[in-house]
Parts: structure tokens; C-alpha cells; sequence
């Protein structure tokens, strides 16, 4: 039987690499598929992508360099080869001598570069390729036979906020530069909670043709907690938080927690902080939860990216509503006869692709049942909480 460890509620912020359990099987699959391709890992906030991406880059794997940085509210790519500089430089990646030849090259104009050191940049438009074409060869020189993997996280915020122009660039030189011989040993790690995918059509949507900049890459959603890594993350909260909790209370909490562990997490904290694991410290915990709507809680998290990234919003926001007020699984005919009682402005094609989306994005689950496609919320906690906070 796995040991037990005690662990105290992070609610959100920084965990420790030994306090980051249960994902052993993603992360080892990971770093199997970065031995031959990149990775674009996505999930909902709160899933636990960064502590993955954190905990692979601290403890590492041999024959892996890994460069981890956050750079979502970064805005400009000329910021983001910056901040990544920073970061090879505090990890002693390169030798000292060639950071002082970096920061020369650095602080040259895009005209006066044409050439460095055999590096052919003339086909290279913009000084942050230069740049990071620069970097890539030092760190590659340095660790031979080694994959160089960078890891940048929420990156599809990041390019989201850019220019469609400049994010366009962006997505296609990445894609380029890992087909370089000399740079094969390159491999980008794209993690966001919000899906690249629905960035890349905003990007397609304003008139670029990007082709497909992921399929080179291994693309991962990143999911809940099995129930049995679920049900060992709360018994491990609960030894850290000295609860003494019954194993059928701890079991109900991942139960409806979805076995997302930030919800666990939350739900352990709250229960802490009234010193009492009851039946009643449970229920009010989970009540705090669905009546946010603040963002407090991160659930409307999941309002929030429709909002920001769906091009047919209101349809999406139409769907979501009449499924939450089910209280089973809803026909797919019986979803778009209710939106287009709600809206002239939209079709049974744009619903189904809105439908589609939200399956796709996590929202909603598809089976067959008499021959008829039907839906249900993925989650229970984002049903009870979009019926009781957005439905109309």
C-alpha cells in the first residue's frame, strides 16, 4: 500500500514538488513523448498543469534539459525571449563568457545582424527569432545529446494577447525551428487553460493561414484525478491537516469535487479552517463553492473563457443553460430546438459546432443512446453551479 504522507492545502498557490502526487502516469508519459515530439497540455484552471510542468523541471530526467517559465501577462515575444534569457542565465545553462557574447548580440539592431558566427538569419524578419535562433544553438552546443525542452506556460494566453499578425509569426516559427536539423533536439512544451486550439482559430479567423501548428506535437487534456489518486490525495490532506476524518467523508469529497484536485484541496482547507470534519463542514464548503461568483472559488473560471474565447458566445451560453436545468442526459435535437427558440441568429450547423466545441473543451460529455447523440455536463460541481448561477 502507497504511504500515506501528510499534506497541507495549497488553495492555489505554489505546491512543493514532494507534495505533488498522483500524476506519476501523466508524467511519465510525458517525458516519453518528449523524447521524440513537443507537448500542447491543456485543461481548465486548477487541473494541476503547472505543478506537473514544475515538478518534471525540478526534479528533471536524464538526457532532458529543462527550461520552465510562466509567461502569461507577458506581451511581446521580444518580452517573452527576455524573460527566457533570464531564466537560462539564473540556471548556469550557458557558460558566462558566451551570456556576456548573448547580451552584445542582444542589444544589436535586426539591420546590423545579418550573420552571426555561421548562423544564417537572413530569412529570419524580426530580432526576437534572431535571438532565440541564437540561444537554441548555444544551449544545444553546450548540451550535446541532450533534449533542450522549454516549457512555457499558459502560452496560449500569451499569444492570444499579441497582435493576429506578431502571434501568427510566432506560432509558425516555433513550428519551424523544431524542423532544423541542427535544432531537432528542440522541443516546446505549449500548456494553457485555455485551449490553444480555440486560440489558433481566433488566429485563422482574422485571415492566416497557419495551416496546423500543433501536428508535430503530442496534444494532451489534461484530466481529474483517477478516483483512487483522488482518494489517496485526501487522505494525505487529510494527515496534514490533522483531521481524523472517516474514509467514506474523504471518499464523498473527491466524489464531488470531480476528483479535480484543486477542489479537493479547497474543500480540505475550508473544513480545516472551521475545525470540525462533519457531514455539515462539508456541505458548507461545497455551498461556499457553488455560490460564488466572483471568481473567488475559480469555477467561473469556466463562464469566464466562453466569454473571452468562443466565437458564438450566446450560443454556447443558450446550450449550457438548458443542459444544467436537466436532470438527465439532453438529446442533441432537443438542445438546438431550445436555442433557436432563444436566438433567429444562428443555425442547427453553427449549434452543432458550438455543441461540438463544448465537448471538446471539457464542458460537456457525448454518448449514444437509441441511435441519438446526448449530453451532459463533464462535471456535476460546474452543473449545479452554472444552474444555480447563470441558467435563465
Amino acid at each position: 500500500m502507497k504511504e500515506i504522507i501528510p499534506i497541507t492545502p495549497s488553495t492555489g498557490g505554489p505546491v512543493a514538488p514532494s507534495d505533488i502526487v498522483g500524476r506519476n502516469e501523466e508524467i511519465d508519459l510525458f517525458w516519453s513523448k518528449l523524447d521524440k515530439q513537443g507537448i500542447a497540455l491543456f485543461a481548465e484552471r486548477r487541473f494541476g498543469k503547472s505543478s506537473i510542468l514544475r515538478k518534471m523541471a525540478i526534479e528533471g530526467r536524464e538526457g532532458f534539459i529543462t527550461i520552465y517559465k510562466h509567461i502569461e501577462g507577458i506581451s511581446s515575444p521580444e518580452n517573452a525571449v527576455a524573460v527566457l534569457l533570464d531564466r537560462v542565465k539564473e540556471m548556469k545553462l550557458i557558460d558566462e563568457g558566451a551570456f556576456k557574447k548573448l547580451e552584445n548580440f542582444y542589444n544589436k539592431t535586426t539591420e546590423i545582424v545579418d550573420e552571426v558566427q555561421g548562423i544564417k538569419f537572413k530569412k529570419l524578419e524580426y530580432s526576437w527569432q534572431k535571438q532565440l535562433f541564437y540561444l537554441f544553438k548555444k544551449l544545444i552546443e553546450k548540451h550535446k545529446d541532450k533534449k533542450i525542452v522549454i516549457m512555457l506556460d499558459e502560452f496560449s494566453i500569451f499569444l492570444d494577447k499579441l497582435n493576429k499578425d506578431v502571434a501568427s509569426t510566432v506560432i509558425g516559427f516555433f513550428r519551424n525551428i523544431t524542423f532544423e536539423e541542427e535544432f531537432k533536439n528542440i522541443r516546446f512544451v505549449y500548456c494553457g487553460s485555455i485551449g490553444i486550439d480555440l486560440v489558433l482559430d481566433k488566429i485563422k479567423n482574422d485571415g492566416h493561414n497557419i495551416g496546423d501548428p500543433l501536428n508535430h506535437m503530442f496534444k494532451h487534456e489534461l484530466q481529474p484525478f483517477t478516483e483512487n489518486n483522488a482518494k489517496y490525495f485526501g487522505k494525505c490532506l487529510n494527515l496534514g491537516c490533522e483531521l481524523d476524518m472517516h474514509e467514506e467523508l474523504i471518499e464523498q469529497i473527491c466524489e464531488r469535487s470531480n476528483n479535480i484536485p484543486y477542489f479537493i484541496d479547497i474543500v480540505f482547507d475550508k473544513i480545516s479552517k472551521a475545525k470540525e470534519a462533519t457531514q455539515k463542514s462539508i456541505n458548507d464548503a461545497f455551498e461556499e463553492i457553488l455560490d460564488d461568483t466572483k471568481g473567488k472559488e475559480s469555477i467561473k473560471h469556466f463562464y469566464d473563457r466562453i466569454e473571452g474565447f468562443y466565437p458564438n458566445y450566446k450560443v454556447s451560453v443558450y446550450i449550457l443553460n438548458f443542459v444544467s436545468k436537466s436532470a438527465q442526459v439532453v438529446i442533441e435535437s432537443e438542445i438546438a430546438n431550445n436555442v433557436l427558440t432563444n436566438t433567429t441568429e444562428t443555425d442547427r450547423i453553427e449549434i452543432n459546432e458550438e455543441i461540438e466545441r463544448l465537448k471538446n473543451d471539457g464542458y460537456l460529455f457525448r454518448i449514444m443512446k437509441d441511435g441519438e447523440r446526448v449530453y451532459d455536463f463533464k462535471y456535476t460541481l460546474l452543473k449545479s453551479w452554472w444552474k444555480r448561477n447563470k441558467a435563465f
